[in-house]
């Protein structure tokens, strides 16, 4: 049994900011919600591939969030209103938070120079959760995606609100969690679950393609994906649902390490990509060109292998509910 308490992996940050409200204040698992995660919205810029952008909105995981555990969640940040008016409510919402109040705020990570910044990204467009403390013009800061906790500084963090390119925030009501039933757990899995399509790999192939037609545009390759290494994060959502079927169809520990190695083989190739695309960026070896779309298809491969094991596994789980007249839609 892996459970669900202590399992620590980096994969998208607004939702494991609202996973984390459900693992620390209910005995509820909430590995579920972590479901499609792998193929989180990605936006594409002038710049090239971005993992955050001004029309990526996050209403679709705020709903899913609301009707899974019957927990509010309430869009604070006004993007109608400026920076000072969204600051001002910012302190207003943490500073006058009742016990089951969680504020969630998007901040520009690279102004926080005491955190590491892994990705050497500048802006860091970023969610985390502040809450008060006893001592005047500290918060406390939760960044449940990277797994750090500890009392910063409140006007570093507004400098970091107000000067965000992207500036955004929600706070969750969790009032009382409740468990998803296992109708919503399936129906959860297959909205915009898709098998057979594969966004990331279908817009990195056209554009190396795309460049590699225009040689004068090569050196824009490795700039174009910079941010693919954050995006393939994501993959390990892979994990946590592997690690959910495995502790409820308690299967073997074997078939779980074959299918948690598939991920890193998965994350691996992406990351190899993106080593030859800056390697073909870098000297203009067009040569290069075949190896590198023969890696994307491999990643595909591996890609689609892990979703049609995911839903035979899915498949299993649920039969259990249906069986016993409880599964009541049709997958």
């Amino acid at each position: 049994m892996f459970g669900w308490k202590e399992q620590r992996i980096k994969v998208h940050c607004v939702v494991s900011c609202l996973c984390e409200v459900v693992k620390r204040y209910s005995d509820v698992d909430y590995r579920p919600f972590y479901f499609g995660v792998w193929d989180a919205e990605f936006a594409w810029t002038e710049a090239g591939l971005s993992y955050y952008s001004d029309t990526i909105q996050h209403e679709r995981s705020m709903k899913w969030y609301e009707r899974m555990f019957g927990t509010r969640v309430i869009q604070w940040h006004d993007r109608h209103q400026d920076s000072a008016a969204n600051a001002a409510r910012l302190v207003e919402l943490v500073e006058n938070a009742p016990k089951h109040r969680h504020v969630v705020v998007q901040i520009d990570m690279s102004l926080m120079p005491e955190r590491e910044n892994k990705f050497n990204l500048n802006p860091f467009p970023h969610y985390l959760l502040v809450s008060s403390t006893e001592r005047e013009g500290e918060w406390f800061m939760l960044d449940a995606d990277m797994k750090w906790e500890g009392v910063v500084s409140r006007e570093q963090v507004l400098q970091a609100f107000v000067h965000n390119p992207y500036p955004d925030g929600f706070y969750i009501e969790a009032l009382a969690i409740q468990a998803p039933t296992p109708n919503t757990v399936v129906s959860y899995f297959y909205d915009g679950f898709n098998l057979h399509g594969n966004e990331l790999v279908s817009k990195l192939r056209a554009l190396v393609s795309r460049l590699a037609g225009e040689p004068e545009k090569l050196p824009q390759l490795a700039d174009a994906l910079k941010h693919l290494h954050v995006i393939v994060i994501r993959k390990y959502g892979y994990d946590y649902a592997f690690m959910y079927f495995h502790d409820e169809l308690q299967l073997p520990r074997e078939h779980y390490e074959h299918w948690a190695q598939q991920i890193r083989d998965l994350v691996q190739a992406f990351n190899t990509m993106q080593y030859m695309a800056v390697k073909l960026s870098l000297t203009g070896r067009t040569e290069l060109l075949p190896s590198l779309l023969e890696t994307l298809d491999k990643a595909e491969a591996i890609e689609r292998g892990l979703k049609q094991e995911l839903e035979r596994e899915l498949a299993l789980w649920s039969a259990r509910y249906s069986n016993a007249g409880g599964l009541l839609i049709d997958v």
